[in-house]
């Protein structure tokens, strides 16, 4: 959509650069310290072959480590895919910068604001959500052919216990794979959680579309939607309507919750999706300013921020030092765990990394927390300054940080 590109290309663009280590001399992190990793600080589309740190990017809103070792980056307002390497060049992958969807040239087909990306188990395809395409497309590493994996390209919600292909979708925002394997999908618009099944078909799994908010049926019950639309109302003039946004469900099955992501037409890109080691399912409940789980039972919770009061989400910066559940996000998004258990998430509107300790305690690890900027290179990441920062990837002690609002990748060490 035109409207959201030309609204953020506006916002975000900063011509500010970061302190670096030196015009000669590349900044390299040390333990606690983040550095620019890609990306020159100018929002445009620029530096295809050439050193990574001084190519141009819009808008990067995730990145995900590949097999061989390379960096792929979704470079998000300039509608393409492309990859650092390991000696630091910059590389387009997949897209011409163009909207769209069409697959006649499938080495550059068009994508429209990509949104999560994430590498199967296999490691031989690149799964991409395709946000305002509503589809789940398939770039292929060893031939560069790109196929549509889930959604049918409408924005609406139909589909559930059918063939995936042919499903609809609203602004898939986020996927990941479960741990048999089967592909989940945050349905952004759709406020659902949904997966794709061994046999290709999909299904719901958490959340409801719901076409009035809570409270707005007067007491009448909620009734499914005719025509196989996946949305409930309690009026049947408004089964046309978007799905509503809320909150609730938490002690119970996740299937009966309400969750609340990005909705309108300036909205953002809305939260993702984290399988832990115990096969709980972790996800960024992005417009109630929440993380939430549902565990292996299909019953969910709250694990980090605090919970609408009166229907109202409860937005701030607060709680470093004390237990998760009682500390304010403000538009939390991407997760990453490490293998002690210690949960990285991004606080987006905040501006600032923040982990949940396996103990529920949260601190702060990278930014000041409600201060934008593009500050702090070669120092440590608790005194630098990041601008939204969207999506983060683990490597090993390595965290990449989309650092959107500055449209560069930053690289932290872990202390």
């Amino acid at each position: 959509m035109t409207t959201t590109r030309t609204l953020l290309a506006s916002l975000f663009v900063l011509p500010v650069v970061g302190a670096a280590c030196g015009d000669d001399e590349p900044c390299v992190p040390g333990a606690g310290e983040i550095c620019t990793y890609a990306g020159d600080g100018q929002n445009a589309y620029l530096g295809d072959d050439g050193p990574a740190v001084e190519a141009s990017l819009s808008l990067p809103m995730d990145t995900r480590v590949a097999p061989d070792g390379s960096l792929f980056i979704l470079d998000w307002n300039n509608h393409r895919i492309r990859r650092v390497t390991e000696d630091g060049m910059m590389e387009h992958v997949a897209g011409r910068g163009e909207l769209g969807g069409t697959l006649d040239d499938p080495a550059n087909s068009d994508f429209n604001h990509p949104t999560g990306m994430l590498f199967d188990p296999d490691g031989g395809a690149l799964y991409i959500a395709a946000w305002h395409n509503s589809m789940i497309r398939a770039y292929d590493l060893d031939t560069g052919n790109i196929t549509d994996s889930c959604g049918d390209g409408r924005r609406a919600y139909f589909g559930d216990g059918g063939p995936a292909e042919q499903a609809t979708l609203d602004l898939p925002a986020s996927i990941v794979f479960d741990p048999q394997g089967r592909m989940v999908i945050m349905d952004q618009a759709n406020q659902v959680i949904r997966r794709i099944n061994d046999d290709g078909t999909i299904e719901r799994i958490a959340g409801q579309c719901l076409t009035l908010r809570p409270g707005g049926c007067g007491g009448a019950p909620y009734e499914q939607c005719p025509g196989g639309s996946g949305k409930w109302s309690c009026d049947p003039d408004a089964c046309g309507e978007p799905c509503g946004t809320g909150y609730g469900g938490d002690g119970g099955p996740a299937l009966d919750a309400q969750i609340a992501q990005p909705f309108g037409q300036s909205a953002l890109p809305g939260g993702r999706l984290l399988y832990d080691p115990d096969g709980n399912l972790l996800f960024a409940d992005a417009s109630n300013n929440l993380i939430r789980k549902i565990d292996t039972d299909g019953i969910i919770t709250t694990i980090a921020g605090t919970p609408p009061v009166d229907g109202m989400p409860q937005r701030g910066y607060s709680g470093d030092g004390g237990p998760a559940t009682d500390a304010l996000l403000s538009n939390p998004v991407d997760l990453a765990m490490t293998g002690d258990g210690t949960l990285y998430f991004s606080d987006v509107d905040n501006h600032v990394i923040r982990a949940i300790d396996p103990d529920g305690t949260i601190r702060t690890v990278a930014g000041e927390g409600g201060v934008p900027g593009y500050d702090g290179d070669g120092g440590l990441a608790t005194d630098a300054l990041l601008k939204y920062p969207f999506g983060i990837e683990l490597d090993g002690d390595t965290m990449y940080i989309a650092d959107m609002g500055n449209s560069v990748i930053r690289q932290l060490v872990l202390p």
